[in-house]
């Protein structure tokens, strides 16, 4: 909607029927939604609620959906209670539309109290309302719902007996779970999802064994697909959940990858390629599938992401035919890590600038030949071209990988010295640094430093080079008192100034990122390089290394997560290696 939205009022909400309608109210950015959100989370209950309410009653289905779409959406704002919403979400759980009740269910839970839900649930004889119901509501281990729940396990409907079981679960209650496992087992395939919510049972209760030992029995080729697929299922839940899962899993992932194309297989190699530690187990397997039309883009990405050169080739043809594979620039960054031979790639990258106009920065290509550095130095013409077609904005892509190539990117000095950015200030630093351009720089700028990344690298660069001045050094200590990202990249160059005297206050700081999957392996890399002066922090690594479950981020994406832990751990034992010497 282009128009902007009217000041609300009663006689005037056709913009609002005309934006559920034409379902643009469910578009991310479109102004008419950004006003429902902005004023429904300033007056819950107010005239714009009711508007939306008034037209869950409409009589078009795909009116009514869409309403019950945004209400879902809406609900954030106001987490916990909400009546109003709540009155509205039971009231469709009656709708004659099946997916509409589905989200009136998990509405009414979020919206509504848990006892109200399970009075809905109790009430209800429609099976999708109280799947729904059941699969939305948190069960907590309250006597009334625990009665409820073995009440449940005897449902004519095998659904609600499946989940009513996965929710029975307690660590207080061990001598039930054979029981659980036999009753649940047989009526695993009464839900599409049915293998990753045992699993999370199983995972809330540690049963780590047990868990890849179902994943194990379910994969046979002996059973039927439905049951195979819950074993995959169960076999990534181990595998998010505990760090020993990938070890033990991987050998029956990969012979899942050798089967006849089927569904099972296809999850398998999702399995795998979502685990470092088992695709590095199962690479020849997934070498083996690189070829495949449908499935080797996923295997030679995962293949790259564990540094096997044999992937080289596919990534480089997946590169050349604009290929989507999410994971394709990691891929790449991880062979070049690995000392892949970098002709073709770079080849394919200049190939692929030579193809479009000098003003575009196709991210991919330039990606690549960041990942590759100082290998790269055969695109600097190209990269040149990207400096002197620039239009509009400024080519920081460019920028960045003339700066990881470094002194051999000397012939686009000229051309990165037109641009006064950071920047391209960092890149000159890179290609050709000068303890005189690197004072100057950081004359100009204030002694208390709070958010400059090229102030940090200067500060870094000169600690390596001959030792910072006492403004300099101020300067640096103003960085290590911001925490984050400036905290972490100046507390090298602290090191490398002070030495052992700043020993105690790095220990008393660092730690707290070793966690952060994102600061964890710089700090890391400090503790290395103080080597024995580190020794204090053993501990904490020692309980990080042998922890036996996941470390917990909050990156958003569970397997993105695991991969997270699987780096952040092999850093870790890294590190402690090279702190006791």
């Amino acid at each position: 909607m282009s128009r902007l939205v009217p000041a609300a009022s009663l006689d005037d909400w056709g913009w609002l029927k005309a934006g559920i309608v034409s379902g643009e109210l469910l578009v991310p950015g479109d102004h008419a939604r950004s006003w429902v959100f902005d004023t429904i989370k300033a007056d819950r209950d107010g005239p714009t609620t009711h508007r939306l309410l008034a037209l869950a009653n409409d009589g078009r289905v795909p009116v009514r959906r869409t309403v019950f779409e945004l209400l879902a959406e809406l609900y954030w704002l106001h987490p916990g209670g909400w009546p109003l919403m709540a009155d509205a979400a039971e009231s469709a759980l009656r709708d004659e539309d099946l997916p509409l009740r589905r989200t009136a269910a998990a509405l009414l839970v979020r919206t509504g109290s848990t006892d109200r839900a399970v009075a809905a649930l109790t009430a209800s004889s429609d099976p999708v309302v109280r799947i729904a119901l059941m699969h939305a509501i948190s069960w907590r281990p309250a006597p009334d719902h625990r009665a409820m729940l073995d009440r449940l396990r005897s449902d004519p409907e095998p659904a609600i007996r499946l989940l009513a079981g996965i929710a029975t679960y307690s660590s207080d209650d061990p001598s039930a779970w054979p029981a659980l496992d036999a009753a649940i087992l047989a009526d695993l395939e009464a839900s599409a999802d049915a293998g990753e919510l045992w699993a999370r049972a199983l995972t809330g209760v540690d049963r780590e064994q047990d868990c890849c030992g179902w994943a194990e029995r379910l994969t046979d080729p002996a059973e039927r697909q439905p049951r195979r697929l819950d074993g995959v299922q169960m076999a990534v839940a181990a595998m998010r959940a505990w760090r020993a899962a990938p070890s033990r899993l991987a050998s029956m992932l990969t012979g899942l990858l050798g089967e006849e194309p089927s569904e099972v297989r296809s999850a398998a190699l999702r399995a795998v390629a979502s685990s470092l530690t088992a695709s590095r187990l199962g690479a020849d397997g997934l070498a083996a599938m690189m070829d495949d039309p449908e499935a080797g883009a996923m295997a030679a990405a995962a293949l790259g992401c564990v540094g096997d050169h044999r992937a080289v080739p596919h990534l480089v043809r997946l590169m050349l035919a604009d290929s989507h594979e999410p994971r394709l620039v990691e891929a790449f960054r991880a062979v070049a890590r690995a000392a892949a031979d970098p002709e073709a790639p770079v080849a394919a990258a200049r190939q692929m600038l030579a193809a479009v106009p000098d003003s575009c920065a196709p991210e991919l290509p330039m990606r690549v030949l960041a990942a590759f550095g100082p290998a790269a130095a055969a695109a600097v013409p190209e990269l040149i071209a990207r400096l002197e077609g620039a239009e509009n904005d400024t080519p920081d892509l460019a920028f960045c990988v003339l700066g990881q190539i470094g002194p051999a990117a000397a012939a686009a000095v000229p051309q990165l010295r037109e641009y006064r950015t950071r920047g391209a200030m960092s890149a000159l630093f890179r290609i050709a640094p000068h303890r005189a351009e690197a004072e100057r720089y950081l004359a100009e700028r204030p002694e208390e430093l709070r958010r400059d990344r090229l102030a940090s690298q200067l500060l870094t660069w000169l600690a390596e080079h001959g030792g910072l001045t006492v403004r300099q050094h101020r300067q640096l200590r103003s960085l290590f008192r911001v925490p984050g990202f400036e905290q972490v990249e100046s507390a090298g160059a602290l090191w490398l100034h002070e030495g052992p005297a700043v020993a105690d206050e790095l220990l008393a700081v660092l730690p707290t990122y070793l966690s952060d999957d994102l600061h964890g392996p710089k700090v890391l890399q400090v503790f290395a390089a103080m080597g024995s002066h580190a020794r204090p922090v053993l501990d904490r690594l020692d309980r990080f290394i042998a922890a036996r479950r996941r470390a917990g981020f909050n990156i958003g994406d569970e397997d993105t997560e695991m991969r997270a832990d699987e780096m952040l751990l092999a850093a870790t034992i890294t590190a402690r290696e090279r702190i006791a010497g």
